[in-house]
C-alpha cells in the first residue's frame, strides 16, 4: 500500500512529462521558437522515466542504475541548450569545457568501480545538478530584462534539481517523515518534479501565445 502511493504521485509527474512532450512534439508551429535539443531532450526523457517506472513498478527498488541514464542524459542535452541559448563566448566555451571534463570523470569512475552502475552515484546527481543549476540561474540573471523564453523552464529546474539534490545529500534514502498517513522524503522529490512539468507546461503556454501574438501582427499588416 506504501509503495503503490509512492508510486502513484511519481505516475502523476511521469503524466504531465509524456503530456508535455506530446505538445511540444506535436505543435510544428513552436518548433520555429524552441531548439531541437530542447525537444530530444523531452523525449529521451520520456523514454527513461517510463523505463524506471516499468522497472520500478515490477521489481520495486531494482531500477536505480536507471538513474545514471536519467541525470547523465539530462546533463549533456541541457548543458548543449544552454550553450546554445547563451549569447556570450566566454560562458559556450565554459560550458563546452565543463561538459566534457564532468564525462570524463564519470567515465573514469565508472571504469573504476563499475558496481556503482548498479546503485546511486552521489557525485553524479550532485555535480550534474549543481552545474545545470548555476547555467539556469546565470541564464535568468543574463537576460531578465531580454524575451523570456525558457524562463519558466530555468525556474522548474532549478526547483526541482535543489530538491532532488537536498535528498540525494541528507544521507538518508529511507527516511519516513509520517507513518499515518505514511509519507517518506521520496514524495517531495515527485511533488517538486510535478511543478517541474508544470512550468515545462507554462513554457508551452507562453510560447504558443507569443506564437500567436506574431501571426496576429503579421495578419493585420
Amino acid at each position: 500500500m506504501n509503495f503503490l502511493f509512492s508510486f502513484s504521485i511519481s505516475l502523476i509527474g511521469l503524466l504531465f512529462l509524456v503530456l508535455n512532450t506530446v505538445l511540444f512534439v506535436k505543435n510544428k508551429s513552436i518548433h520555429k521558437r524552441v531548439s531541437k535539443i530542447f525537444l530530444v531532450y523531452l523525449v529521451a526523457l520520456s523514454i527513461i522515466e517510463i523505463a524506471c517506472h516499468v522497472i520500478g513498478f515490477l521489481n520495486p527498488n531494482s531500477n536505480m542504475f536507471i538513474s545514471h541514464f536519467y541525470f547523465v542524459f539530462q546533463f549533456v542535452f541541457l548543458s548543449l541548450l544552454y550553450y546554445k541559448i547563451f549569447d556570450n563566448m566566454i560562458i559556450k566555451k565554459a560550458i563546452l569545457v565543463i561538459l566534457v571534463l564532468q564525462l570524463l570523470i564519470l567515465s573514469w569512475i565508472y571504469f573504476s568501480d563499475f558496481q556503482l552502475f548498479w546503485d546511486f552515484n552521489l557525485y553524479e546527481i550532485v555535480s550534474c545538478s549543481s552545474i545545470l543549476v548555476l547555467y539556469a540561474l546565470l541564464f535568468i540573471f543574463r537576460n531578465f530584462e531580454k524575451e523570456h523564453k525558457y524562463f519558466n523552464f530555468s525556474v522548474g529546474l532549478i526547483l526541482y534539481l535543489i530538491c532532488s539534490v537536498s535528498i540525494f545529500t541528507s544521507g538518508n534514502m529511507e527516511l519516513v517523515l509520517w507513518e499515518e498517513p505514511f509519507v517518506d522524503i521520496w514524495i517531495f522529490n515527485s511533488i517538486f518534479y510535478i511543478l517541474f512539468q508544470y512550468m515545462i507546461y507554462r513554457e508551452y503556454k507562453f510560447l504558443t501565445k507569443t506564437n500567436n501574438t506574431v501571426l496576429e501582427a503579421k495578419l493585420r499588416l
